[in-house]
């Protein structure tokens, strides 16, 4: 789940290509893809959006949204402060791991961390502070809503028991405790391979365009715009998620007519991904757009 991605040129595969033409090469690749490409709530293209995938760190933006609505609300605010507590602290990507104990951070900056270099340790402190069974209402698929921490613990070979008594268990929300004493592992080894790939979050394209659109005029979403060049646009909104076998890039884009426009697309697979195969569809996607 290490995902950071900065504007990269990438070579596109196919001057003057159409989306219609491109959502073919989308599903060309093995696997299972989804792809939503919305121009002012229009569908453009759409191959398979209503189907859940496996995003990875992309999740974090359920967590980004329930927060934003709870500062709307009066529970929170930007400018509150919290401790970093070492019970939330997971593995990169991200540096908060590496902070001490009790570290003061405000919500603004815990939730900047968690978009702009997909810090995992701010992510599950947003998730603490949110709520699990707020973010488990909001995305009733994915319950329990599991931290990063939980994740990677469960995907870890080294807690292979742990995973088949979570799987086969009529309330896995029950052992959550348990894995806060279990090991987490390398981030060398939840790089190495697929894993437990039922272990994870699961959203749509539609879901994620819906996502992103609630936040997309917060400023830290804008701090990190991954492979995208934002001179080619007034407004860009971006978040990502990569593990082995899953990839997902979601953006919400504003052109300087004022028009609006979501991309997503997921892949999932089984085996290693072809990430820059990936990544140059998803260019000539948005480059169909401008």
């Amino acid at each position: 789940m290490v995902f950071l991605l900065t504007c990269l040129e990438l070579p596109y595969a196919e001057a003057g290509a159409t989306p219609n033409k491109l959502v073919d090469a989308f599903d060309a690749l093995p696997g299972e893809t989804s792809v939503l490409v919305l121009k002012d709530d229009k569908a453009l293209v759409s191959l398979n959006a209503e189907k859940p995938l496996a995003i990875a760190s992309t999740f974090k933006l359920q967590v980004l949204a329930e927060l934003q609505q709870q500062i709307k609300t009066g529970q929170h605010s930007w400018d509150e402060v919290v401790e970093l507590k070492p019970e939330w602290k997971s593995i990169p990507s991200g540096i908060l791991q590496d902070w001490p104990d009790q570290a003061p951070f405000t919500l603004q900056t815990l939730a900047s961390l968690m978009i702009s270099i997909s810090d995992n340790t701010a992510a599950d402190a947003l998730i603490q502070v949110v709520g699990r069974d707020v973010l488990a209402t909001a995305s009733p698929r994915n319950q329990p809503f599991l931290t990063t921490q939980e994740v990677f613990t469960l995907k870890s070979p080294e807690n292979q028991d742990l995973l088949e008594t979570y799987r086969q268990s009529t309330a896995p929300q029950d052992l959550l405790p348990t894995l806060q004493n279990a090991p987490l592992p390398t981030v060398e080894l939840v790089d190495s391979q697929p894993l437990a790939p039922d272990i994870e979050w699961f959203f749509s394209t539609q879901e994620l365009c819906q996502l992103i659109t609630q936040v997309a005029d917060l400023p830290l979403m804008q701090i990190n715009t991954g492979i995208i060049n934002a001179d080619n646009w007034q407004q860009v909104a971006f978040k990502g998620g990569a593990e082995p076998g899953i990839l997902n890039l979601t953006t919400a884009l504003k052109d300087d007519a004022g028009i609006n426009y979501c991309v997503s697309a997921t892949w999932n697979n089984q085996q290693p991904l072809e990430e820059y195969r990936f990544f140059n569809l998803f260019s000539d996607t948005l480059q169909s757009l401008e």
